[in-house]
């Protein structure tokens, strides 16, 4: 069972991004109800909370009500309305998705969003990221690997017991997910960033 279980799972690992784009655009297809909540939504924010003179945890509990997150408050709300009110909920999804590779300033009344890297910097990072993704799946196959080698270089005298080979599935197995999980995460992350660098003005500040 677990010999098929390792067999099936970079073929899973290859087509999860498929599923994941899938998934991604079926959330934003054109449901008419849907938007027109939105819209009251988006209307019920503009005339109350944008640019009032309100506590601001009251703005950001609305800010976050209204793009259904708290990984970001009134003031990433308020600067995506402004820059690029035409693509408003696309925006700030990608924001929100990029939130912790963001920092959101307030100076002199002016909001800004910065980032510790380029977008060149970041585009560079995306591929390698590609890279340690599919390099699970070699991590996963790994000990395979290895007792086909061993078998290939005539090592075979070599005994292992059954449960070391099963020992050393087990763990090139977690390590493999756990590369896969994290470096699926920073790309959607990095990905998002990259796309909404321009559109936003996002600002490369290094960081000491």
């Amino acid at each position: 069972m677990l010999d098929l279980i390792i067999k099936a799972l970079p073929i899973f690992l290859a087509i999860v991004p498929l599923f994941v784009w899938l998934d991604k655009a079926k959330r934003f297809t054109h449901r008419r109800k849907f938007y027109l909540e939105r819209l009251t939504a988006v209307t019920e924010y503009i005339e109350n909370y944008y640019g009032k003179d309100k506590e601001k945890i009251e703005k950001d509990c609305a800010a976050q009500a209204l793009v259904c997150s708290e990984k970001v408050g009134y003031l990433e709300v308020d600067y995506v309305i402004k820059e690029y009110p035409q693509r408003f909920f696309i925006m700030i999804k990608k924001l929100v998705t990029a939130r912790h590779m963001v920092d959101t300033t307030l100076d002199d009344g002016k909001i800004a969003l910065t980032a510790k890297s380029s977008k060149q910097s970041y585009k560079k990072k995306r591929w390698v990221l590609v890279g340690c993704y599919f390099s699970s799946m070699i991590i996963i196959e790994s000990n395979n690997l290895l007792v086909f080698l061993m078998n290939k270089l005539g090592l075979v005298t070599l005994q292992v017991d059954a449960w070391v080979l099963l020992a050393g599935t087990i763990v090139s197995l977690v390590i493999g997910i756990f590369v896969a999980l994290i470096s699926g995460l920073l790309f959607l992350s990095v990905d998002a960033l990259i796309e909404i660098y321009d559109d936003l003005k996002v600002q490369h500040v290094p960081r000491d």
